[in-house]
């Protein structure tokens, strides 16, 4: 990816108000987005929510989803998933994976809502303040099975 490209990713990424999130730095975002299997996915302007994702094989995987807090339950989120589910069905992709706390009981509604389901846990995985909180594993497969 360029790197005036990804100059205007990180300002878009850092335009979104999240709560209690802390920012990737500018190096390590630079460093990901060079990444030529990692992409970022963005709506509106200004900015409303971002989504940034990494292809594996036949999967992809979530590594940050984030709406402004300003403009939260408008169905940004779910627009940005819709987006990611077109893509990989057009690269073929066979499921999606996230992270998502297990107290970010808004995000889990909205990732069942799409059709991803907790495939397992991970203990103390966020590190949120002074306490760690575990990590609900959720996939959406994608393949259809006759």
């Amino acid at each position: 990816m360029q790197k005036k490209k990804i100059e205007k990713f990180y300002k878009e990424y850092l335009s979104v108000k999240e709560n209690n999130l802390k920012k990737w730095s500018k190096d390590f975002f630079t460093s990901l987005l060079l990444d030529k299997n990692v992409f970022f996915i963005s709506l509106k302007n200004p900015v409303e929510g971002y989504l940034i994702g990494r292809k594996t094989l036949d999967e992809y995987e979530v590594l940050s989803l984030a709406t402004d807090i300003n403009k939260r339950r408008r169905g940004i989120g779910t627009v940005l998933l819709e987006k990611l589910v077109k893509m990989a069905k057009q690269e073929k992709i066979q499921r999606i994976l996230l992270e998502v706390s297990e107290n970010n009981s808004a995000a889990i509604c909205m990732y069942e809502k799409a059709g991803f389901k907790t495939i397992s846990k991970r203990r103390n995985y966020y590190n949120e303040g002074k306490k760690f909180n575990d990590a609900y594993v959720m996939e959406k497969n994608l393949v259809k099975y006759a």
